[in-house]
């Protein structure tokens, strides 16, 4: 119904429909978090290895260039030796970078692919729809959220540049290894302490993007109804279905009537057949029965075969109420249904079923 409120949590069916169509809860400042976090943490782990192989580079470009020039025979050793600490020293970084990028994505996603997030979609190129992108509530708290960091951020930058300026200017006068290995460690300090506000900031923002995620997914009443009736079936759909699956048993049994011993009937009531086989049953099963109309037909096509029919009333609506369609007999009936097949076989001439 077009309007009405959406009150219902999202089912089951929904949520793996929408997932089929890219749509999943994820947000993308906890990859930013994730990754700075990692990535500086990486780098203050190897920092010992990185910086040792940079000297060593350093250190064996200023022999070579005091032993011999430049030139275009040296130039492709310089390069591959230059590629080599590159590798080495930038490589790890960046892998880690890229494994720190992709592994919080699978995390949030649960390894989600789907090329379906990709597809264009021209209603983008709409202007109005534009406007209203960038006047809606996620924009708006992607603003405030920008604000938020670029603010925390900076206060946390200055506070510590003010604190650390002392120790700074008196670096003036020290070695340079040693001033380099004190900013090494005043920008992993505050590389850290901007991870903390990434963190407070990605905790938050997740929370938001998942409120705003479970409000998206909530469906109306009729839309829970719609798909529990597409689930379990349209109630006249299934009406149908079962009436004709009725209509296919009662065929099949009216096909078992021409086989039977003895039906045994109402006299218009109620009519069982029943048939025995010793070899195949322990007592008389009941292959059809019914009521009304149906037991009628029993009895008509009973007698187009040529199988007895006897009228006992009170053994027919035992029978019915007590026995189901391929059954056999229960014990307590056992005595009565016998005197019938005595009659039966006695007046036919008929045998038990080898």
């Amino acid at each position: 119904m077009a309007g009405e409120d959406k009150t219902e949590k999202a089912t089951p069916k929904k949520r793996r429909d929408q997932r089929k169509e890219g749509n999943v809860l994820q947000s993308k400042e906890v990859v930013t978090a994730v990754s700075v976090l990692g990535i500086f943490t990486i780098v203050r782990i190897l920092a010992g290895f990185l910086m040792k192989n940079l000297l060593s580079y350093t250190a064996r470009v200023y022999e070579q260039s005091a032993v011999f020039e430049v030139s275009a025979d040296n130039l492709p050793r310089l390069l591959v030796d230059m590629i080599t600490v590159v590798v080495i020293v930038v490589g790890p970084v960046c892998a880690a970078a890229m494994l720190l990028g992709i592994i919080p994505t699978i995390a949030q996603t649960r390894g989600l692919f789907t090329m379906k997030a990709m597809k264009p979609k021209f209603s983008r190129l709409n202007p109005l729809e534009g406007v209203k992108r960038m006047f809606s509530m996620q924009s708006l708290a992607g603003i405030v959220k920008g604000l938020i960091e670029v603010i925390a951020i900076g206060v946390l930058v200055f506070d510590e540049i003010r604190d650390r300026m002392p120790r700074i200017l008196s670096l003036m006068d020290a070695g340079l290894m040693q001033g380099i290995a004190y900013a090494a460690l005043s920008i992993y300090d505050l590389v850290m302490t901007i991870c903390i506000v990434l963190v407070f900031v990605a905790a938050a923002d997740y929370l938001f993007q998942w409120w705003q995620f479970e409000k998206k997914m909530k469906m109306s009443k009729q839309e829970v109804k719609d798909e529990f009736k597409q689930m379990e079936g349209d109630p006249q759909i299934k009406s149908k279905i079962k009436q004709r699956q009725q209509e296919m048993a009662r065929n099949r049994m009216m096909q078992e009537v021409p086989t039977a011993d003895v039906v045994i009937r109402n006299p218009t009531h109620y009519a069982v057949a029943l048939r025995y086989d010793q070899d195949k049953n322990r007592a008389p099963q009941v292959i059809a029965k019914g009521k009304d109309y149906l037991a009628l037909k029993i009895v008509q096509i009973a007698e187009a075969n040529n199988v007895y029919c006897m009228e006992n009333p009170p053994l027919a609506r035992a029978l019915y109420a007590q026995v189901d369609l391929g059954r056999e007999i229960p014990y307590e009936l056992y005595d009565a249904v016998a005197e019938v097949l005595t009659v039966v076989y006695k007046e036919t001439n008929k045998t038990i079923h080898a």
